[in-house]
């Protein structure tokens, strides 16, 4: 019975690594038109683009493993809220496999928690870092 559960979850995960790559296949046209959406839009509220700084920067980079790193972890945590939700639908009145669930809820919830704090203080240390470093016109 335990072979089959984790047999229709490796399946169902299979399906849904497939199919992502699928939903985001788009158009190239698509693209430039939503960049150009973002460039108006950028240049309304006077910020500047990456085309504008002679493309991507440090910043722009480490920016981007950060907002990564943070995603991925936070997918972890809300792995193990669902899990634990799992366990404890499927603990049939077992005080220990209960136990075992609260545990992983709420050990998910507080690695949750971690990461908003953590997104919010690099938010704050790098905007601090790029107001500081930005030359007054």
């Amino acid at each position: 019975m335990k072979v089959s559960k984790y047999l229709i979850l490796i399946n169902l995960t299979t399906v849904f690594v497939l199919t992502v790559g699928l939903a985001l296949a788009q158009d190239p046209d698509a693209t430039e038109i939503f960049k150009e959406g973002l460039n108006t839009t950028a240049e309304q509220a006077t910020i500047q683009t990456s085309e504008e700084s002679g493309g991507d920067t440090l910043a722009t980079y480490i920016g981007r493993i950060i907002n990564f790193a943070l995603g991925t972890i936070a997918v972890i945590f809300l792995t193990m809220v669902l899990i634990g939700g799992y366990l404890w639908m499927a603990a049939q009145g077992n005080e220990e496999q209960v136990t075992k669930a609260k545990k992983f809820i709420l050990n998910g919830i507080f690695g949750m928690m971690v990461i908003f704090v953590s997104y919010a203080l690099v938010f704050v240390i790098l905007q601090a870092v790029a107001s500081s470093t930005e030359t007054p016109f």
